[in-house]
């Protein structure tokens, strides 16, 4: 399967996922700070403007005071002293509140119209002068003349206007309040300084989220620069790695993760690196154990075509020869393809399949097949088997193979008669296969090698029976050890886990139907 590389996959740096998640981050704090400001100054904006114009309508209640006194013969005050004691009464106060502007004005419709500004005067500056005039004029427009004593809001050029209009009372001489017509009052806050204020503290606010911003990219950078220098190290090494060099990485990793990664693909380096040897070794140990057979046959095949064997003993010799290399052939091919298969169900390119399996007919079946070679060498066979009624889960034809190697092994050793015992261990979780000979035992220099591939004795073969015979164990969740008996020779220990006594039953059960 050739893989091929999506060259239009978006590929984003760690170090702009790193910044993203900060900026997300900054987004989230600033909107938040933002909005919460924004109402806080609004509502502190609305209350600060609504008790200023409080202060200022309270200042003005002293203003009825000028009418009290003067009031002509009719009974009435006259428009000339409502406006020169109004004037005189706004100029003389001196408990006029500065909380607001106030201003004095008279107005003959109440629909709208003409009015006549007669506070603040020409004493003001015009520029003053005309920006109260503009807010009357709106204030008329928007008939707020019609509602008195309510604070209400103006819009003009963009700022916020808070304004209140205020009818003016007096006291006749019988003490009723009378109002006086067409005179108003007009208390108002611009709240432009407020807005421009908040405005500063926006403009601050998204000054420090650029200023978070910048920090935010240095510190991504500063942060993630050894995070990215490792990882471009452990890219190098798994480059080096696909190309067959699996010299170790080394030197400092900063993040913990990326240093326990390093160490798993050093420890995958090194067995990577001993499996590549092995596989070699085993390549060169199999070439030159299937290069000697061949040799033979081919010499032995040339000498009968060529009349090298005169006589027909002597070919006939040569043709069992042949034969016999071709069995030996035959059998490392074999057992070749075997530990190949163990390899590949090890690592999960290949599934034995198992079965429960009686270990008495197990045992009578490997005996069975080994009693041929033990007649033929004049050797014998001391059984001593005791697996009625148990069961193990393996593959009979993996299971007889390892059982065969080993006899094969002890066979060519023993003096005279090789022993073969079947029972389970002192645990019983495991069954035992004990096969042991009478031979000179197991040097001390084979035994520590003893099931590593193409590893053998004086004697041995091709050193592949045992090495087969440990990876069958192992694939069945067994194990397989040697040693030597005082003054009697090798002895080996193949463990199989034993099935539960339920499932045994099952299987009984179902063999009984």
């Amino acid at each position: 399967m050739t893989y091929r590389k999506n060259k239009g996959a978006l590929r984003i740096p760690i170090a702009l996922h790193f910044f993203a998640s900060q900026l997300i981050l900054i987004l989230i704090v600033l909107s938040t700070v933002y909005f919460y400001v924004q109402s806080i100054v609004s509502n502190y904006i609305y209350t600060e403007c609504e008790a200023r114009l409080d202060v200022a309508v309270a200042s003005c209640q002293n203003f009825a005071q000028a009418f009290r006194t003067h009031i002509d013969e009719s009974g009435k005050a006259s428009d000339d002293n409502i406006r020169t004691y109004l004037l005189n009464s706004i100029a003389s106060a001196a408990d006029l509140s500065n909380q607001a502007n106030i201003s004095l004005f008279t107005n003959e419709s109440s629909d709208g119209g003409a009015y006549t500004l007669l506070w603040p005067n020409s004493q003001y500056s015009v520029s003053y002068v005309n920006a109260t005039s503009e807010i009357i004029d709106a204030v008329i427009e928007s008939g707020g003349i019609n509602t008195l004593n309510t604070t209400q809001t103006l819009n003009i050029g963009g700022n916020i206007i808070y304004y209140r209009v205020l009818g003016i009372e007096y006291s006749s001489e019988e003490g009723v309040y009378e109002n006086i017509d067409n005179f108003y009052i007009l208390a108002f806050v611009n709240s432009a300084s407020y807005y421009s204020f908040m405005a500063a503290m926006t403009l601050t606010l998204i000054q420090a989220g650029l200023l978070a911003l910048l920090i935010a990219a240095l510190m991504s950078f500063v942060i993630t620069y050894p995070l990215l220098n490792s990882t471009r190290r452990l890219s190098k090494f798994a480059g080096r790695i696909a190309k067959s060099d699996f010299t170790p990485v080394k030197g400092h990793i900063v993040s913990k993760e990326l240093s326990g990664l390093a160490d798993t693909m050093n420890n995958m380096a090194r067995k990577l690196n001993e499996a590549d040897l092995e596989q070699k070794t085993f390549f060169q140990n199999a070439s030159h154990e299937l290069r000697t057979p061949l040799m033979s046959i081919q010499g032995y095949a040339e000498g009968i075509k060529y009349g090298v064997f005169g006589d027909e003993s002597s070919k006939n010799d040569a043709v069992d020869v042949i034969i016999a290399e071709t069995e030996r052939l035959s059998n490392l091919v074999e057992n070749l393809l075997s530990i190949s298969k163990m390899d590949m169900s090890r690592s999960g390119g290949y599934e034995v399949k198992k079965q429960n399996i009686d270990a008495n007919n197990l045992c009578e079946t490997v005996i069975d097949r080994v009693r041929g070679n033990f007649i033929h060498n004049d050797k014998s066979i001391i059984n001593d088997i005791h697996a009625q009624g148990l069961y193990i889960n393996a593959n009979e034809n993996d299971l007889l193979r390892c059982l065969e190697n080993i006899f094969s092994n002890c066979l060519r050793y023993c003096k005279s008669a090789v022993r073969f015992e079947c029972k389970p261990d002192k645990s019983g979780k495991y069954l035992e296969f004990i096969i042991s000979d009478d031979g000179p035992g197991i040097s001390g220099e084979v035994l520590d090698h003893l099931f590593e591939r193409f590893s053998k004795g004086s004697d041995g073969k091709h050193g592949i029976g045992l090495a087969l015979a440990k990876a069958i164990a192992e694939e069945h969740n067994g194990s397989i050890r040697a040693y030597n008996i005082k003054d009697s020779g090798a002895c080996f220990v193949v463990s199989i886990p034993l099935i539960k006594p339920k499932e045994s039953l099952s299987k009984i059960n179902k063999e009984g139907r």
